[in-house]
């Protein structure tokens, strides 16, 4: 009954407070103004990701007062981490920080998560069982929390796209903990879902405020953290294969993205407008048909992770196999795009 009472006070809370960091936003000039990359042509006001990140820790800090018992052990270094996030998130939303600091605050992110939380140990590698990972788990564990807080970041780029991903990730990571019976983490799923639901109720095509970072990067601080924050009670080495499916559209997006520049003698660290979501964009497609194809991508492959962890391994190379095929069907559908897009 706590998890249900505290999902209907974010989805509520979230779309009120949206509602007022727009006025707020937009009385103070804190405006994402069209520039060469913006895939939008009027200023919009920012910042909403704030309330999303509000929202989630604040609801975790509650259902962890009123049910101590529900606590995980790394859980408070998570959530400052989590929140020193955010607000840098916040800052470089207001100020544009250096890319060196913003790199620096989320190394910092990574060693604290890994110190206080725990590092991938092994990984049940579909069929091939657990594959131990000895001291490899660490960088592994580093490049997992900082590159899909990255990863996550680039995803906000059209309307509704990083908010409708992260109410379907959200979404699926409750049943998973539901699944793993962990109380606090299906909380946490359920309030990052509704959370961005009641952002989307101001972002969805056409947007009246945007996420900006300091929502997308607490998102993938968040999401990175949980697979970790959920061995610590199960040890279920299947977690780390889930975390990563839950998210594979985003990516997958962007170890794509990166690898076609390098291929193609492009800068790969330069910013840039040629993610996949992007490009179906650019291709006269409205924001609202990516979003909602990236929504549905992430519940595709999300549903995987969940038949992962619940078919006890018997559908191993089959779900491996599947999620290939809408990782394939995601790229396709953006070239036909461009092929059908008007000269």
């Amino acid at each position: 009954m706590l998890p249900a009472i505290i999902t209907v006070a974010a989805l509520l809370v979230s779309f009120l407070g949206v509602g007022k960091m727009r006025g707020w936003a937009a009385e103070r000039g804190l405006l994402a103004v069209p520039g060469e990359r913006s895939s939008h042509r009027v200023a919009t006001p920012t910042g909403g990701g704030a309330v999303i990140a509000v929202v989630a820790i604040a609801g975790v800090v509650c259902a962890w007062l009123l049910r101590p018992d529900w606590a995980r052990p790394g859980l408070p270094a998570f959530l400052i981490v989590a929140f020193l996030v955010a607000v840098v998130g916040w800052l470089d939303d207001m100020y544009t920080l250096p890319a060196g600091l913003r790199f620096g605050v989320q190394a910092v992110a990574a060693l604290v998560i890994i110190l206080r939380v725990g590092a991938f140990e092994s990984i049940a590698l579909f069929e091939l069982g657990d594959l131990p990972l000895g001291w490899i788990g660490f960088p592994l564990t580093f490049l997992w929390v900082v590159g899909l807080i990255n990863a996550f970041n680039f995803m906000d780029g059209i309307d509704g796209n990083a908010g409708g991903i992260g109410a379907a990730a959200g979404a699926m990571w409750a049943l998973v903990a539901w699944r793993l019976d962990q109380p606090l983490l299906t909380t946490l799923g359920l309030l990052l879902s509704a959370a961005c639901l009641g952002f989307l109720g101001h972002n969805w095509q056409p947007a009246r405020i945007f996420m900006g970072d300091v929502g997308s990067t607490f998102l993938g601080v968040t999401f990175a953290a949980m697979p970790l924050l959920a061995l610590q009670g199960s040890g279920d080495a299947r977690l780390p294969v889930v975390g990563a499916l839950l998210l594979a559209p985003c990516i997958w997006d962007a170890a794509f993205t990166f690898l076609r520049r390098i291929f193609q003698g492009e800068p790969p660290f330069q910013a840039h407008r040629t993610y996949l979501y992007q490009r179906l964009a650019s291709s006269g497609y409205p924001h609202r048909v990516g979003a909602g194809f990236y929504l549905l991508l992430t519940l595709a492959t999300g549903l995987c992770g969940w038949l992962y962890l619940t078919a006890g391994g018997r559908w191993g190379w089959q779900l491996l196999v599947l999620v290939v095929f809408v990782l394939a069907v995601q790229v396709a559908v953006v070239r036909f795009a461009e092929r059908g897009r008007p000269a």
